[in-house]
């Protein structure tokens, strides 16, 4: 009895490493089979953001907060536009957000751990002045 309890742990513990191995295995086929795909949708909508942000700066005459948050929802509205107007408007709103973010990670990094409180102060000060 012992002898086939011995064996049988000894099947398991093989079966347990083996199976760690295929399913580390079975995860690096997935990415390189899907990462791809991921990467050029990615890069995409990037360039999206980009051109986006960067056309409103040129539109608007200004290098401000407002440039990234507009690329960011017409980004994430074009991103959803084939699902309809309600999908839509709400990745606009989504993109909006992420635009914001983008903004203050960047300017955080570049400028200083000041540059979101800054920059979010300045802006609430300039739309009470409206």
């Amino acid at each position: 009895s012992s002898g086939i309890n011995a064996e049988y742990g000894e099947h398991s513990r093989n079966f347990d490493g083996s199976s760690k191995v295929l399913r580390r295995n079975q995860f690096l086929n997935s990415i390189t089979k899907r990462g791809t795909f991921v990467g050029n949708s990615l890069a995409v909508l990037v360039l999206i953001y980009t051109g986006s942000s960067s056309m409103v700066g040129m539109w608007r005459e200004k290098e401000d907060l407002w440039n990234d948050v507009m690329g960011g929802g017409i980004t994430g509205g074009f991103y959803k536009s084939t699902r309809g107007v309600r999908t839509a408007a709400t990745f606009t709103g989504l993109g909006m957000i992420a635009g914001l973010a983008v903004n203050l990670v960047n300017g955080t990094i570049e400028q200083g751990s000041s540059y979101a409180s800054d920059t979010l102060s300045d802006t609430a000060r300039e739309l009470w002045e409206r």
